[in-house]
């Protein structure tokens, strides 16, 4: 039984890894944290697909690594917005206060993006066409 017909490799990345992880860590996943179900759904053979976390291959340990670091950061995130931006007088924070709406305004602007993301145009003098020198530029409509 052929178990990579591709030839996927370091340089050649194979879409059932995409596919394993997403189902794998998807909470919305019918498949999720079952790395079983979850290998079988991304195409990966019955054996390979029974011992997948055993193996641990490199790019499934580096996603599960950078998942964890995600997750705590996560948690940290979560631990400042719910700080009270006092000091020990009671008097409001400024520092604390500020750290607060930066991560706020970042979480909006990334994970909320659809919702909550700004658009800036940029136009040349006076709304035209932005001049720059030696450079030929189309514009398609």
């Amino acid at each position: 039984m052929i178990t990579n017909p591709q030839g996927f490799n370091q340089h050649v990345p194979d879409p059932r890894q995409a596919n394993f992880l997403a189902n794998y860590l998807s909470m919305d996943s019918e498949t999720y944290s079952n790395a079983l179900q979850s290998a079988l759904r991304a195409g990966y053979a019955q054996e390979y697909a029974e011992s997948i976390t055993a193996q641990m291959p490199t790019w499934l340990l580096e996603s599960l690594g950078k998942n964890k670091r995600l997750n705590k950061a996560e948690k940290v995130i979560d631990k400042i917005l719910d700080l009270e931006p006092l000091d020990e007088e009671g008097k409001l924070d400024n520092q604390a206060l500020k750290t607060q709406a930066d991560i706020a305004k970042f979480i909006a602007s990334t994970v909320g993006k659809k919702d909550y993301s700004t658009r800036s145009e940029h136009t040349g003098k006076d709304g035209g066409a932005i001049q720059v020198e030696g450079v030929e530029i189309t514009v398609r409509k």
